[in-house]
């Protein structure tokens, strides 16, 4: 595998940074089962073969990235990886091909106080398996649903009776990420990890090794303009260090499973 670059991106040089995501409020975290006590964790002496293997079998989570978010200058980085992660689940519950895609902002105008605001993971995922997130304003989306928005645009107005559809796009079932281990061992289950770190929000995708050395990718929403290409894509996607996670990443949600839509369901 050739070497990537933008491994171990100090975001506090970027200029969302000043912007970005608030961090962890104050919540219970009784309500959040912790995945060590729900999932396996995988031992590090196995995850060079287990790497080897995901590699051999097609790659993990960044094969089921259908398309890279941009957020432009809003502060909805939450908004948009948590929307990447419901998509990955998305592909791994019902297929690749039947993937919807959603609009961030449609989330984030009900975690966010303003554009340039932020928000936490913890609203971001409470909210959408509360209310759901809206379809993209795609074309397609907009033939087949009676309610879409934009990706960005924090002052669009939603459209009446909104919630109809958006509850038919909530997460259904997530799980506290406490260490490496844990983040790790989701990813080798095709389980997205969404973080909060450094004053931004992203989402890890797949454990790989370069050099030797563990690495482990995540899908970014600063548009295919920035950073490695992966997937199929020409850029979107960076490469953080065990070492810089466990420094910056204190808080972290890996997404099991999204609500099933009625028109997903095989009739």
């Amino acid at each position: 595998m050739a070497k990537r670059s933008f491994i171990d991106v100090d975001f506090s040089q970027q200029p969302e940074f000043t912007f970005g995501d608030l961090g962890v409020r104050a919540f219970d975290a009784r309500k959040f089962a912790s995945y060590a006590d729900e999932a396996p964790v995988y031992s590090q002496k196995d995850w060079p073969d287990m790497a080897g293997a995901m590699a051999r079998a097609g790659g993990g989570c960044s094969q089921l990235v259908t398309r890279i978010y941009n957020q432009k200058q809003e502060g909805s980085c939450v908004s948009n990886a948590c929307s990447q992660a419901n998509e990955i689940v998305q592909a791994v519950q019902f297929g690749k091909d039947r993937v919807v895609h959603l609009s961030a902002i449609s989330l984030y105008k009900r975690i966010g106080s303003s554009a340039q605001s932020g928000a936490s993971v913890s609203d971001g995922l409470e909210e959408m398996a509360d209310e759901g997130v809206l379809p993209l304003d795609d074309e397609a989306n907009k033939a087949r649903f009676k309610h879409t928005m934009p990706n960005t645009g924090f002052k669009t107005p939603y459209p009446d009776g909104w919630e109809e559809t958006a509850r038919q796009f909530r997460a259904h079932e997530w799980l506290v990420v406490n260490a490496v281990d844990e983040l790790v061992s989701a990813l080798f289950n095709q389980q997205p990890v969404v973080v909060g770190r450094s004053g931004h929000s992203i989402v890890y995708v797949e454990p790989q090794y370069v050099d030797g050395k563990l690495v482990v990718c995540y899908a970014n929403s600063w548009s295919m303009d920035w950073g490695s290409p992966m997937a199929g894509f020409d850029g979107g996607f960076g490469f953080d260090s065990a070492k810089l996670i466990r420094a910056s990443s204190n808080w972290a949600f890996a997404l099991r499973s999204v609500v099933v839509p009625s028109f997903q369901v095989a009739k």
